[in-house]
């Protein structure tokens, strides 16, 4: 659990330059500045090029403001982005990005030391390439167990000599003749702007460096938007100014095919392979910084096994995880071919950046009170930021995005099966509530009519583990288009009530989060179950969404009790529609499966038939046959009341027999014998508000007695299908 008032682990040490500028910088120059830039200048031309690298900056640019909103509004510890997406949406949603976070870095490893290998073969061919590998993954990792420390003063180094490379390579002075035709896009064939632009658009991502060594920052709040953002800007001008000096300095040919151009035009051509070798160590070694801090957040949080976030040491160094980390990255070595992967791994960086924009996006319009961003930014741009990344990812490679997102569903699913329990507050709620607002001030706003109508249930449950039959029936009449209220009327003591009530109303809300039920929990305290009724009818819901159906449950206590009686009279005084449920004698497979719908006034029919539809949507296993019964006294009237029977259920399109019964004897009689054996029988109810002491259900006694399968009761105050019935 969390403590806002808790202190760091260890000591922090880093600010802005060395904990978040240098680490983004060495990462974003790496490979394919040395080996492919030229390659895009040839193919796209000087314009298209830059056109190309605006593009791709944008979509890093906005990442890093949306990264800078999200880091500034909480206080951020270790684990990177895997942090801010987790406390921001929620566990579930953080882990299953997070995961596959830390695999893409602990793959990166293997990545950049394989190209930091290949690139030496240029010098020296026939090199070990094998060993190489794992040799220069033993150093790396030397230097990483000693510390993030170390670490980063030997990142100093290296940032010294790519610097130096970069030098060099800008000093160099050979300009070719009539380079204003290097201006205009010279595609080759198979080639295209947007198959270039995914060639390149990899080049400028790595601002999640800085970010994963959160836990080690002085003030990450202040660093992490100071120097992400910086080393965008940074990064971008020194592509611009590389992409210019190429055009300037080589013709399109050489671009084309000389993957190594930049030594030819350096002032000395060695130190491009210095730089290249800088430019792969360092990306590899900022990758094995943060690929184990993502893992140790990840343990801390019980994703996976708690063992990985132990930490060692006064800054609480995860070396557990750097084992693991370097574990992977040696079989990624042996493997030795990463090219089926490599995509993957891309998609799982960029759907870290559009998660990260996202969030911020959908914090900005839920607009929490709580979400205070030092450094503000508007949800627009955080929201094409989102956008932009889902591009590139396609762009990049279709299938692999398709692969990307599979492996993220997967794992969000399996972390929701466990169902965490967190100890602190995340963004979904304000973001739930913003779109709630939104849709219930639309709804007041829209025309009510009776083709909308959708059932929006009040439960009089009571204690919801007693009543499961009750509960499973409410769950299949709202069939997932409405919305259930559980409700329990709690009454006695008022002093005793008030320390009853809120562990009642966390037992209900448990209950629905268990059963997964489209429902709201809602406990009330009253002098009397009768005003406790009333009480419910009158705050429950809001608008559009306020009850507009009463279910409750038959017993013959039940019809002898005064507040039974009441709280019918309530309910039918206000108007709502009135479900009476009693259990089924018999199980289910012992009775025929059918549903009857007994028809005596078109209002309860229409509701009752709407009732009965929902319910045979959501019946599982063999499916109920829906039939619409009516009694008549004379066979003189049969043909006639069938013939307007069939052509009511025609134009309301339900799938539906009719059934007409003869017989002078009295109607409940008859339904106790008609459906004696069905599995469901809805019984309309002609009742007005009942006087004090009077039951008007008591009548219907006998023929619930002798029913066994379900029975409902029912009672309705609008005809819910006259528009479908009416003449134009």
């Amino acid at each position: 659990m969390e403590n806002a008032t808790s202190k760091p682990a260890g000591p922090v040490k880093f600010g802005t330059f060395g904990g978040v500028f240098v680490p983004n910088v060495l990462t974003i120059l790496g490979v394919i500045m040395f080996l492919r830039t030229g390659w895009v200048v040839g193919q796209a031309g000087l314009k298209d090029a830059l056109i190309i690298l605006v593009i791709a900056n944008a979509i890093t640019l906005l990442t890093s403001l949306s990264l800078s909103s999200i880091s500034t509004n909480i206080r951020v510890k270790g684990g990177g982005a895997y942090y801010l997406i987790s406390r921001n949406l929620g566990l579930e949603i953080g882990g299953s990005v997070g995961l596959p976070l830390f695999l893409a870095q602990a793959v990166s490893v293997a990545f950049y030391i394989i190209g930091f290998a290949e690139s030496l073969e240029f010098l020296f061919p026939g090199l070990p390439t094998r060993i190489v590998t794992i040799v220069t993954l033993a150093v790396i990792f030397i230097v990483a167990w000693v510390g993030a420390d170390i670490a980063v003063k030997a990142q100093y180094f290296i940032l010294g000599a790519l610097g130096l490379s970069l030098v060099s390579f800008f000093i160099g002075w050979s300009p070719v003749p009539e380079w204003s035709a290097n201006l205009a896009p010279a595609y080759t064939e198979g080639a295209s702007f947007w198959l270039v632009f995914a060639i390149f658009f990899p080049a400028v991502t790595g601002i999640m460096s800085g970010v994963s060594m959160s836990g080690d920052l002085k003030d990450p709040s202040k660093s992490v938007p100071k120097g992400t953002i910086l080393a965008v800007v940074v990064t971008f001008v020194i592509y611009a100014i590389q992409m210019i000096w190429l055009s300037w300095h080589a013709g399109r040919d050489e671009l084309l095919t000389n993957n190594l151009v930049m030594e030819r035009i350096a002032r000395v051509g060695p130190l491009i392979f210095v730089g290249l070798w800088a430019a792969t160590l360092s990306s590899a070694l900022a990758s094995l910084l943060a690929a184990p801090r993502t893992l140790q957040a990840l343990a801390q949080d019980h994703v996976v096994p708690l063992a990985l976030g132990k930490g060692h040491g006064p800054a609480n160094e995860p070396r557990l995880a750097l084992l693991a980390t370097t574990a992977l990255a040696a079989v990624c070595l042996l493997a030795g071919k990463l090219d089926v992967i490599a995509p993957v791994i891309s998609m799982f960086f960029l759907t870290t950046y559009g998660t990260v924009n996202l969030v911020a996006g959908l914090s900005a319009l839920a607009a929490n009170p709580s979400y205070r961003p030092t450094f503000k930014v508007h949800w627009l741009p955080c929201l094409i930021g989102a956008a932009g990344c889902l591009f590139a990812m396609f762009l990049l490679n279709a299938l692999a995005t398709v692969v990307a997102v599979a492996c993220i569903i997967g794992l969000y699913t399996l972390l929701k099966s466990r169902r965490y329990q967190t100890a602190w507050g995340d963004e979904r709620s304000g973001i739930w509530f913003a779109l709630a607002r939104f849709g219930l001030l639309q709804l007041a706003a829209s025309r009510q009519h009776v083709r909308n109508w959708r059932p929006v249930i009040l439960v009089l449950v009571g204690n919801p583990t007693n009543r499961l039959a009750l509960v499973e029936l409410a769950n299949r009449l709202e069939a997932r288009r409405g919305l259930l209220f559980l409700s329990q009327v709690i009454t006695g003591d008022w002093s005793a009530m008030v320390k009853r009530q809120a562990k009642l109303q966390r037992q209900l809300q448990d209950f629905i989060r268990e059963s997964r039920l489209s429902a709201v929990g809602k406990t009330v305290m009253a002098e009397s179950f009768e005003q406790g009724v009333s009480t419910l009818l009158q705050v429950a819901g809001v608008g559009a969404l306020e009850p507009n159906t009463v279910l409750m449950g038959w017993s013959e206590d039940a019809l002898r009790e005064k507040d039974f009686v009441g709280s019918i009279r309530r309910i039918l005084e206000l108007e709502r529609n009135l479900l009476i449920f009693a259990e089924a004698e018999l199980p289910t497979y012992k009775l025929e499966p059918v549903i009857d719908v007994w028809w005596r006034a078109r209002a309860n029919g229409s509701f009752m038939l709407t009732m009965a539809h929902l319910w045979q949507h959501e019946a599982a296993g063999k499916p109920f046959r829906l039939r619409v019964r009516r009694i008549v006294e004379t066979e003189a009237g049969r043909a006639e009341i069938e013939a307007a029977m069939k052509e009511l259920v025609k134009a309301t399109r339900f799938e539906a027999e009719i059934d007409i019964v003869v017989s002078n004897e009295p109607p409940l009689e008859v339904i106790a014998r008609e459906s004696e054996r069905s599995a469901l029988v809805f019984v309309g109810v002609a009742v007005e508000a009942p006087q004090d002491g009077v039951n008007p259900l008591s009548p219907l006694k006998p023929m619930v007695n002798a029913l066994k399968g379900e029975v409902i009761l029912a009672k309705s105050w609008e005809d819910l299908h006259a528009h479908e019935t009416a003449e134009d």
